[in-house]
Order: C-alpha cells, then sequence, then structure tokens
C-alpha cells in the first residue's frame, strides 16, 4: 500500500488522475506519452508546458494532413491575416513545426531541411503569436507562449523521446520504405 505522501507525489506528476471518469483516455494516454519521452530524454518539462504539449498532441489527433504542411508558405500566409483568425493560424502552424521536429523528423530529410529549420520556425511561429497576442487583450496567453518559445527545444526533445525507436537497422529501413509508400 503506498503511503499517502508517495499517493500525491505520484499524482502530481499526472496532469490528472487516470481513475477518473471525466478524464478523456486520450489525455491519460498522452500524458502517459509525454512522462516516457521526459524519461527518455532527461528533461522534466515545467507543468504548463506539459499540459500544453498533451493538449495540442490531443487537439492534432485527428489531422494526418499536419505532417504535410509547407511551413515557409504558412509563415507568409500568417502575415495577410489579421486577429484571432491570425492567432489561431500561428498557433497551428507552430504546433505543425513542433510535432515535425518532435515525433516525425525523418520528414524533414525527406525535406531537404534540416530539424534546426523545423525548430526555427517553430519558434517563429510561437514568436509571432506571442507578439500577437501581447499587442491585445491576451497578454498573459503572449507571455505563455513566450515560454513555449523559449522552451521549443525542451519539448521537441520530450517529443523525440516519446518516439518509438528501431532495433535495428533492418527496422529502420522497413519504416523509410513504409513512408515512402
Amino acid at each position: 500500500m503506498m503511503s499517502s505522501s508517495a499517493k500525491t507525489k505520484e499524482n502530481t506528476m499526472l496532469l490528472l488522475y487516470k481513475q477518473d471518469p471525466y478524464v478523456s483516455p486520450a489525455v491519460a494516454l498522452f500524458d502517459t506519452l509525454i512522462q516516457a519521452g521526459e524519461a527518455k530524454a532527461h528533461v522534466a518539462l515545467p507543468v504548463n508546458l506539459r499540459v500544453f504539449l498533451v493538449s495540442c498532441l490531443i487537439e492534432h489527433l485527428r489531422e494526418p494532413d499536419i505532417v504535410r504542411c509547407v511551413l515557409a508558405l504558412d509563415l507568409l500566409e500568417s502575415s495577410g491575416k489579421s486577429g484571432a483568425e491570425r492567432a489561431v493560424f500561428l498557433k497551428r502552424a507552430g504546433d505543425a513545426a513542433l510535432i515535425l521536429a518532435g515525433l516525425y523528423p525523418e520528414r524533414a530529410l525527406r525535406l531537404n531541411v534540416s530539424s534546426a529549420y523545423l525548430r526555427s520556425m517553430g519558434q517563429a511561429f510561437y514568436a509571432s503569436l506571442a507578439a500577437h497576442l501581447d499587442a491585445g487583450p491576451a497578454v498573459e496567453r503572449g507571455r505563455f507562449y513566450n515560454e513555449v518559445t523559449q522552451g521549443f527545444v525542451s519539448l521537441e526533445r520530450v517529443l523525440n523521446g516519446a518516439r518509438g525507436r528501431a532495433e535495428n537497422e533492418w527496422d529502420v529501413y522497413r519504416r523509410f520504405r513504409a513512408q515512402i509508400n
């Protein structure tokens, strides 16, 4: 039987109690995935960034096309938008760069760009979002996205740690063939 202090410590590691019937199975699943990524990457994300990462993954769970976006075009297109539409567009593009950089770094190689490109584009999107929100009534949200910009590398490392790793060269080749087909 676990002591109450050990149970409290265990529950602070989770976003929400997994036994809670009001917690979505997706939240519990992605929280576990992020915890595993933190352990593999030897990174301890602040709670607000962990919540952000879990919600980002859940938000884009049903969007397989997010890995096919062209970030440079998105950056150009974002300048033509204004207000809430611009904020949504910048967040979605920043999320796409984060997911690509963390979960699908091979995609960058296939597109002949480096992971540094994905990182800088993601940071640019989140920094633009922060500046956009700072200029309006959402200053607190702007500060949060500044934190996301600063923590982008840690978020990327956690997602990279959460990925399944190939056991040998044959598995690497099979994954590569599956991606190009």
